[in-house]
């Protein structure tokens, strides 16, 4: 069974941004998902799920993909 999808929420460049993220069932991976499906993933290094999910949110922003 995948992990749960937990909802996230920012502001960027004065835009409110929503998406979600989850990590992978080894916890070494981080995906973020946009409310159009776009999708980023990374690996979870040093930085907490929820830091890092945020940071690419923020990528798929500037991407135009939110």
């Amino acid at each position: 069974m995948e992990p749960p999808w937990n909802e996230i929420t920012i502001e960027y460049n004065g835009k409110v941004i929503n998406g979600a993220y989850r990590t992978s069932r080894n916890r070494k991976t981080i995906v973020v998902r946009s409310l159009r499906g776009a999708i980023k993933e990374a690996p979870l290094g040093a930085l907490t799920p929820l830091y890092l999910a945020k940071m690419l949110l923020r990528e798929l922003e500037r991407e135009g993909r939110t």
